[in-house]
């Protein structure tokens, strides 16, 4: 039975690879890719039209001077555009949160929300983040059309049909059985196997040049490939990130789902890279020694050290595959998230400006006790224990480790008293080295997340923020905080004076309206080490992605 199998599968395989058969499939392909790409051309050109009309209507849109579009917003959540109507409460939560404290929309704020409002155009098989492009429609569909042409005349037809098959096969099931996440998922690892395909294959042809140890490298590469140990450790980087990617549960913010998918993702790409060059490395090079065939390469003009390097290259350019592809694929699983409905306008402003950006932190400087102030401390704390002096004079206590422990003790209650803000009370905190980041007009905002109160989440407190440096000095923002929450507080780069330092004293209290006078809040405020940090733009999410993916490969 497995011969006949296997005959049936050899004379298969001989009448896929004659030309008829591969100008069959070159057109079955073309008629193919032009029934996908018209829908989704259609789709995006569509919704194009749609957006412009929709950034047109918000384009004087404030809140301030109580424009028909706002007020429209803030009541209803919804924009007109002509005769139709976008949005709803479904699509907008909290109109107030998509502007600013002067009541202005940011043109990044009207740029989210155009998309977000034509989040119900788009069919439930389209990508949404592809259709937002035509151009990028149109170069997938090329690079998808080239790569399915290249497998046909390369003579891979049968295997792409016999794999490409089963995840069809799959794929229709779990779409007829209801499950829409489940054919995405099936879609997309195949997808990503085929990506790190093209990946290692474009190594291999790096490496074809047939002498010294590029040759020993081009053979150890084509060794990885043929022995399934590279495909063997490219399936589970294909199945877990787009996993990863499409498992968001229903109500979780994006601020939390898309750095948890770029925690795990990076951390599964990385290990399994890491896992490939230390098996595949080790193993390749005791196998060759082991059953003698280094002894007929290391006879030939080439040195122990040559053909050594020619292992090391080969292996990490498999594994650079690897590293490559699983950055490529985190960068996929991103776009596809951030382009996922957010809980509210909080989470899409978060997502916007804290997760899609690279960013630097400084955190405030607290004081330490003077060394002077600290020895009077610690000889007033011995004084006036006389248990203790007597324990230390008579020798059952040792002098320099007691004085140490009491230096730690109050230089801790210390900062404990910089970092506690008791009902009513204020405090203020400095946060140094701005001055190149305010030169360079880098956007700075203030991260906090306060403790008090038990830390019930379903609390609220008033806080009160002044700036005290800067050409806004004494100007104060009101704010409520929920205790073990973050919140980003945009600064105006006049805040930071000329040596660079930025002061802000926060106060445990609100405002009364009717007495223009500071109302003492009801919890004391506990600043913790991860709690005030003020946050410059570094860089574009595409740029520390790159960073990450060299710095994989380096490791």
């Amino acid at each position: 039975m497995t011969a006949l199998v296997a005959r049936l599968h050899r004379w298969i395989g001989e009448r896929m690879a004659t030309r008829a058969a591969r100008i069959l499939a070159t057109l079955a392909i073309l008629i193919s890719l032009a029934l996908v790409t018209w829908p989704l051309l259609n789709t995006a050109f569509s919704l194009q039209t749609q957006r412009a009309g929709i950034l047109k209507s918000l384009e004087k849109c404030s809140a301030k001077d109580r424009d028909p579009a706002a007020m429209q917003l803030m009541q209803r959540g919804t924009v007109t555009v002509g005769d139709r109507e976008y949005g709803g409460a479904r699509v907008v939560g909290r109109a107030v949160d998509l502007f600013d404290d002067a009541g202005v929309m940011p043109a990044d704020v009207k740029q989210e929300l155009s998309w977000r409002l034509l989040g119900d155009q788009v069919p439930l098989w389209m990508p949404y983040v592809l259709v937002r492009s035509p151009a990028l429609v149109i170069a997938l569909m090329l690079v998808t059309g080239i790569g399915a042409l290249a497998v046909v005349w390369i003579g891979l037809l049968l295997p792409a049909l016999e794999v490409g098959g089963a995840v069809a096969a799959g794929a229709a099931f779990c779409w007829w059985m209801g499950w829409p996440t489940g054919t995405q998922w099936l879609i997309s690892s195949a997808l990503s196997l085929l990506l790190f395909a093209f990946l290692w294959n474009g190594a291999r042809a790096l490496l074809g040049f047939r002498s010294g140890s590029i040759a020993v490298a081009s053979n150890t590469a084509l060794e990885g490939v043929r022995t399934l140990a590279l495909p063997g450790f490219a399936l589970p980087i294909a199945m877990i990130v787009p996993f990863l990617a499409l498992s968001r549960e229903r109500g979780e913010a994006l601020l939390q789902a898309i750095p948890g998918f770029l925690d795990w993702g990076h951390t599964a790409a990385y290990t399994m890279a890491a896992l490939f060059v230390i098996v595949f490395g080790c193993a390749s090079t005791a196998f060759e020694i082991r059953d003698r065939q280094v002894w007929s390469v290391v006879t030939k003009p080439i040195s122990h050290g040559g053909w050594l390097l020619g292992k090391w290259i080969g292996t990490l350019a498999l594994g650079l595959s690897l590293v490559v592809g699983g950055g490529l694929l985190l960068a996929a699983g991103t776009a596809y998230l951030a382009s996922q409905k957010p809980t509210d306008e909080r989470d899409a402003r978060d997502v916007r400006d804290t997760v899609l950006v690279g960013r630097v932190g400084f955190r405030p400087e607290f004081e330490m006790l003077p060394p002077e102030r600290l020895r009077e401390i610690i000889d007033q704390t011995i004084e006036g224990d006389s248990v203790l002096k007597a324990d230390i004079a008579n020798g059952t206590a040792d002098d320099a480790q007691t004085r140490r422990s009491i230096a730690v003790a109050k230089q801790r209650e210390y900062l404990d008293q910089q970092r506690r803000i008791a009902p009513g009370e204020s405090r203020e905190f400095v946060f140094h080295g701005l001055a190149g980041i305010v030169a360079q007009k880098r956007g700075i905002s203030l991260r906090y997340k306060l403790h008090g109160g038990g830390d019930d989440e379903h609390q609220k407190f008033p806080a009160m923020f002044q700036y005290t440096t800067g050409g806004g000095a004494g100007m104060w923002e009101l704010r409520e905080w929920t205790p073990g929450e973050a919140y980003t507080l945009d600064i105006d780069p006049k805040f930071v004076d000329e040596q660079g330092d930025l002061k802000v004293r926060i106060f445990s209290a609100g405002w009364d309206e009717e007495k223009k006078t500071p109302v003492a809040s009801s919890v004391t405020i506990f600043v913790q080490d991860d709690s005030l940090e003020v946050m410059a733009n570094e860089s574009t999410f595409t740029g520390n992605l790159v960073s990450a993916i060299i710095v994989d490969g380096c490791k």
